[in-house]
């Protein structure tokens, strides 16, 4: 079972030293598979691959301004544009909604909560459709949705985990965010093997803001430019990210081993232009029928 996927060469391991050759990059549809859960996550010397069906979850971590929302909307675009029937998103935009609100309207998109008491509500709906799906594969003999003919996987994207944090927010929110902590440990223990993929990112690297219980399900982790050993150990369970170059998108991609890359850089212009071609492809497909 490979770790991440680079074709049509796998990269050895190497240290992790500034390399000088990474050069900051554009994401491109070309580089997508359609109908796979492979998600361009950066360059090391070829275009390496995050494989959602081997490894359902990613932690990731950064400082503001280095790339992690960036990163966040090249997963969403990845997704949306190499397997647009079959991926269903449920967006906590805990920072106001600010970045993922303007999608809302899309048919894959069941929910943008924007604040904690919204989170909690989508993170309940999520916890009832797992439990749910537990039934469904007691009743059909399933242990894993690799198993069954299911062809839908539900991400569940986390952009600002500190706002669930209840040692982080205000005293009368604490019961809403520890029913979050609760879910969303819920949703990493067991909704991987059922067709739930968690993504959670933060800019506040703290145990607070990524609890142990979440934590030691992701194996997956990106760290951007940290500002400290004790916040890079939070994400990767090693110093390092602290030592990044100080470049957007410059980051450290971890699973069994640490591989420092550049990610893709996309806007929401250009995810637009995107969304406007799928749109005409529809519309040019019902025109034909």
């Amino acid at each position: 079972m490979l770790e991440w996927f680079i074709p049509p060469v796998l990269v050895t391991a190497a240290a992790l030293v500034p390399n000088k050759r990474l050069t900051k990059w554009e994401f491109n549809k070309k580089h997508l598979y359609n109908g796979s859960w492979l998600v361009p996550i950066g360059k090391k010397r070829k275009v390496m691959y995050h494989n959602f069906e081997h490894y359902p979850h990613l932690l990731i971590g950064g400082t503001t301004r280095f790339g992690k929302t960036v990163a966040l909307k090249g997963i969403f675009a990845s997704l949306l544009l190499s397997n647009s029937k079959h991926v269903r998103l449920i967006i906590l935009d805990l920072k106001g909604g600010l970045e993922f609100s303007k999608y809302q309207n899309l048919p894959q998109v069941l929910t943008v909560a924007s604040d904690l008491l919204e989170a909690c509500k989508a993170l309940d709906y999520v916890y009832k459709l797992i439990k749910a799906e537990e039934e469904r594969y007691r009743q059909n003999g399933w242990t894993n949705i690799s198993e069954t003919p299911i062809k839908e996987r539900t991400f569940i994207i986390v952009d600002e985990s500190a706002e669930l944090s209840p040692k982080l927010v205000n005293k009368e929110f604490k019961k809403y965010a520890e029913l979050a902590q609760i879910y969303l440990g819920e949703i990493a223990r067991i909704g991987g093997g059922l067709g739930y993929r968690l993504i959670m990112a933060t800019q506040y690297p703290t145990r607070e803001a990524v609890p142990m219980q979440v934590k030691m399900n992701m194996v997956a982790r990106l760290a951007f430019r940290i500002a400290d050993g004790t916040g890079s150990r939070v994400i990767l369970d090693e110093t390092g990210a602290e030592e990044l170059e100080p470049v957007p998108g410059r980051a450290i991609y971890k699973l069994a081993q640490s591989h420092e890359i550049q990610c893709p850089y996309i806007s929401d212009k250009m995810i637009g232009g995107y969304l406007d071609e799928i749109r005409e492809d529809r519309r040019d497909i019902i025109d034909h029928r």
